[in-house]
C-alpha cells in the first residue's frame, strides 16, 4: 500500500489514521510506501519538522525509515498538482492501493494532493479525513466519484447486490448476458466491483464499498434482499 499525507503543524490526526486498521485494508507494514508532502521551504518550520520528526519516530519503526519520502513541493498550484502526481506514480506499490491521509495538513497542500489523485488511473484511492474534535472520520473510495454517471451501472451494482447472476441482470436491462460482462470490466476499473474465480470457473462478481456509494450518488433507489 502506498500512504500519502500532507503535513502541517499537527501530527496526531495523522499518526490516528496511520495506525487505524480498516475492513479489508491490512494495516501498515513493512514494505509499504509513505509519501509525507510537505511544504515549500518546510525546514524553516520548526512546527513542520516537529510535526514530521513525530510522526516519523512512530510510523519509522513499522514500515522502515527508508520506505518514508519526504515530497518538498511548489506552491504554485498547478506545478505542486504534477509534482504530487508524478510522485505517487513512481512509488506506486503492486497492489496498487492508494490511501490518502487529508487530515492535519496545510489547506493548500490538501487541495493540490485530491486534484493529484484525481487523475490517476487504474489505481484503487482510499480518502480519509478526521474531524476535528476528533469525534470520527469519514472514509470514501475515489473511483465512486470518478465514475462516468450511467444508470445502467446503477441497475448492474443494483442487482450484484442482490445477489442477482450476469445472465438475469442482463435478462432484466435487456441486453445480452456478453454486454453485462463487458461493463463489469470497466467498473472494475474504478473498483465499484471485485471478480473471483472459485476453482478457475467463470468470475463471480461483487459489489463493493465504492459500488454502494457510487449507487446513491446516481439516486438509484436500491435494497438490498
Amino acid at each position: 500500500m502506498l500512504v500519502v499525507f500532507p503535513v502541517g503543524f499537527d501530527e496526531k490526526f495523522i499518526v490516528r489514521a496511520l495506525m487505524r486498521r480498516r475492513e479489508d485494508v491490512d494495516g501498515l507494514i513493512r514494505g509499504d510506501k509513505l509519501i509525507a508532502i510537505l511544504p515549500e521551504g518546510y525546514r524553516n518550520e520548526q512546527r513542520t519538522l516537529n510535526a514530521l520528526n513525530a510522526i516519523e519516530s512512530i510510523i519509522g519503526p513499522i514500515v522502515g525509515k527508508e520506505n518514508i519520502i519526504h515530497l518538498e513541493v511548489p506552491s504554485t498550484g498547478d506545478e505542486m498538482v504534477a509534482t504530487i502526481k508524478r510522485s505517487v506514480e513512481d512509488s506506486l506499490t503492486r497492489d496498487r492501493i492508494l490511501l490518502a491521509v487529508l487530515s492535519g495538513g496545510m489547506r493548500p497542500l490538501v487541495v493540490g494532493t485530491l486534484l493529484a489523485l484525481t487523475s490517476l488511473e487504474s489505481v484503487r484511492v482510499i480518502v480519509e479525513s478526521d474531524f476535528e474534535n476528533l469525534s470520527g472520520y469519514i472514509s470514501l473510495e475515489l473511483g465512486s466519484f470518478l465514475a462516468p454517471h450511467s444508470r445502467r451501472w446503477a441497475r448492474i451494482l443494483c442487482g450484484l447486490m442482490k445477489g442477482k447472476s450476469v445472465r438475469t441482470i442482463a435478462e432484466e436491462l435487456g441486453v445480452s448476458p456478453a454486454t453485462i460482462s463487458n461493463e463489469l470490466r470497466k467498473m472494475a476499473d474504478y473498483y465499484l466491483i471485485k471478480s473471483e474465480r472459485p476453482d478457475g470457473r467463470a468470475p463471480r462478481y461483487q459489489i463493493t464499498q465504492a459500488g454502494r456509494t457510487y449507487i446513491k450518488l446516481m439516486g438509484e433507489g436500491c435494497n438490498e434482499t
